[in-house]
Formats: structure tokens, C-alpha cells, sequence
């Protein structure tokens, strides 16, 4: 019996389809939801949601969220963001990446909360480009050098 897994966020359901398991990250670590899973809810934290169906596998960027696993083998995440590897553009990651370092650089010692919301957008970047980067890989396509990348790519 295969997994109806269905990921949401505000603006769009991202994924809605049977799969053999699925993998997601929470404020405890990850956790792998296989059919027949007990029922849970949790938090969902940013990094990288990951769904096997068969011998096809595929990353997605995420970010916080919840997770409902229902009897019957239903998991529904309700995600703040969700990304799938062809959505990304690694040059525009890189930059957004590079802005949180230097925030967090600057607040280091003055600012908690702000401190705190940038590395919270720095984890958020760097689950972006592990899906980009891996995308990437998968398609035979340049990861090293974002001047490489297809002009076509949707901006994030």
C-alpha cells in the first residue's frame, strides 16, 4: 500500500501523488514515513524533503511547516516553502546565501533575534542548494559555476 503524500505551502500545492516512502526533516531530526505509519503531527523545519516512488527519487527545498500523518497511510505537509530542484537558480541561492552570512557576521554580538533570523535564512539557503546542486547533478547540468546556468531559469 503506497503513501498519498500531498505537500502544500500558502501559495500552491507542490506535490500530490502515491509514493513508498518519504523523508523529512523536523525540529527533532528526520524522520522517514513509511506506509502504515502510526498517526503524528510535528513540526517541520528547513532542509531537504525527499519522496521515493520506485526507482524514482526527488529532493525538495523546504521550509517550516507541519506534519500530519493520517491513518490510512496519508501524510500531508503544510509547508511556509516548498521548491523542487527546477525551480532553483543556484546563482540567485549563492547571492541570498552570501547576504545571510554577512548578517549573521554583523550580529553576532549585538542582536540575538536578528542573529537567530538569519541563520534561520542561511539553513533555508543552504536546503535550497543541496536540491539545486543535486537537480543539477541529475540533469548533467553545470553546478560549479551559476554564469553556466540556462538564462531561462525561473528566479526564486
Amino acid at each position: 500500500m503506497p503513501i498519498h503524500f500531498e505537500l502544500v505551502t500558502p501559495e500552491r500545492t507542490v506535490f500530490s501523488q502515491e509514493v513508498d516512502e518519504v523523508t523529512l526533516p523536523t525540529a527533532d531530526g528526520e524522520i522517514t514515513v513509511l506506509p502504515h505509519h502510526i498517526p503524528l503531527v510535528a513540526s517541520l523545519v528547513a532542509g531537504v524533503a525527499r519522496y521515493r516512488k520506485g526507482n524514482e527519487e526527488e529532493d525538495i527545498a523546504v521550509s517550516g511547516g507541519f506534519i500530519e500523518i493520517q491513518s490510512g497511510s496519508k501524510l500531508r505537509v503544510l509547508a511556509d516553502t516548498a521548491e523542487r530542484g527546477h525551480e532553483l537558480n543556484l546563482s540567485v541561492i549563492e547571492e541570498a546565501k552570501k547576504r545571510a552570512e554577512d548578517v549573521m557576521k554583523n550580529l553576532v554580538h549585538t542582536d540575538d533575534t536578528a542573529y537567530t533570523a538569519a541563520a534561520a535564512g542561511l539553513e533555508r539557503e543552504l536546503a535550497r542548494y543541496r536540491v539545486a546542486q543535486k537537480h543539477r547533478k541529475n540533469a548533467h547540468m553545470p553546478t560549479s559555476s551559476s554564469a553556466n546556468l540556462p538564462h531561462d531559469e525561473n528566479p526564486v
